[in-house]
């Protein structure tokens, strides 16, 4: 039990305010943790000698897949978004009395 409620602190306290796509994010990979963990409990009943009594390992599987999920979950609600770069130059047309009479471009030397 005290386990279980220090996982849960821990689990709030790491968490910051999230949208609802960090949420939809969230409860997806904890779906496909889950799914995965699963499967992957099935696949160990072929290598149990009693395979009709080894259905714990579907279980179990699930479980840890769900904690998979949860932390991958968690990983990417609080990873720092990647930064937009501007493109290193632009062209822009020159107007004169409403035709176009060249280009301008301009670059960026230093970005700092």
């Amino acid at each position: 039990m005290k386990k279980a409620l220090l996982l849960v602190c821990l689990i709030l306290f790491q968490a910051h305010l999230a949208s609802a796509q960090d949420l939809k994010a969230f409860l997806k990979s904890c779906a496909w943790g889950t799914l995965g963990g699963a499967a992957a409990g099935v696949v160990s009943l072929a290598f149990t000698d009693k395979p009709s009594e080894s259905w714990s390992n579907v279980a179990k599987g699930a479980s840890l897949g769900l904690y998979a999920g949860i932390g991958y979950g968690i990983y990417q609600i609080n990873k720092v978004p990647a930064t937009y770069q501007q493109p290193d130059f632009a062209l822009f047309p020159q107007f004169e009395e409403g035709k176009v009479s060249g280009l301008q471009i301009t670059g960026t030397i230093l970005n700092f």
